[in-house]
């Protein structure tokens, strides 16, 4: 097997049939010194793999997960994925992409975290403001910037990325990313223009109500403004959502909607 590496990419290629992490892990290494946010391994040139080959993939993600990185492979053949499926610590957690663009978004976007001080150096504690991309947003935004003001509180605007339970959390979501740095972008802006510190953040997890009390548990402030999804009937939302938050959430909890004339 041939390893080679530029940028945050190893690429690999030829058989893969032990395990190459000995030979690969310098490379990865040198990669997370360089970009921290994480690894792509290009696996469009491999052209066999064995179960016992696959096995370096776990040692690589175990060894990238350590350091708080992720990893994503990409272009990955269906004889590796057939490989793959015989090391189910591997096949239940690996993230997958469609492309090294696909995955080099991913990382990009979530592991970056915008921090603007702002002009209100004398924020007391911080407030939550989950986004959804929907039109319940620009009305969230409204009430977070209110309560921010009248509380002296710095706003973590959060959009969480629902990843389904089929799929590894890390998988890229190109859809919900899209989403999500739209969605970021615009609250940035306001709260910039508004001289409100924010910092905007995306948290990859199974459910909203998840999302929100892991960013809320490391946090002072246990308020948290939530903008509903889009009116729904055959999923029943934006009420199964706001009953789920309700239910699970322990914090003080503001739910947003629009009118629903709006």
């Amino acid at each position: 097997m041939i390893v080679e590496s530029k940028g945050d990419i190893i690429y690999l290629s030829g058989d893969l049939v032990s395990n190459q992490w000995r030979t690969i892990r310098t490379a990865a290494g040198l990669i997370l010194k360089r970009h921290s946010h994480g690894v792509i391994v290009e696996c469009g040139g491999l052209t066999s793999c064995t179960p016992e080959g696959a096995e370096t993939f776990y040692d690589m993600m175990h060894f990238i997960e350590r350091k708080k990185a992720r990893i994503i492979v990409a272009n990955l053949p269906k004889i590796v994925k057939e490989a793959l499926a015989h090391v189910p610590e591997v096949r239940s957690r690996l993230a997958v992409a469609a492309n090294v663009d696909e995955a080099r978004r991913s990382l990009e976007l979530t592991h970056s975290a915008l921090i603007d001080q702002g002009a209100n150096q004398h924020a007391s504690g911080l407030l939550i403001l989950a986004l959804s991309g929907g039109k319940a947003d620009g009305y969230a935004i409204a009430v977070a910037t209110g309560i921010a003001r009248m509380r002296s509180l710095k706003v973590v605007a959060l959009f969480p990325i629902l990843v389904p339970q089929s799929l590894p959390t890390d998988t890229p979501m190109p859809e919900a990313e899209e989403r999500a740095d739209s969605a970021l972008k615009v609250a940035h802006e306001i709260f910039k223009a508004k001289q409100i510190p924010v910092n905007l953040t995306i948290e990859r997890s199974r459910s909203l109500a998840a999302a929100v009390d892991a960013v809320a548990r490391e946090m002072d402030e246990r308020t948290a403004i939530i903008s509903l999804p889009d009116a729904d009937v055959r999923k029943g939302e934006p009420a199964k959502t706001a009953n789920e938050l309700l239910e699970k959430l322990g914090s003080e909890v503001i739910l947003v909607r629009p009118p629903k004339d709006a």
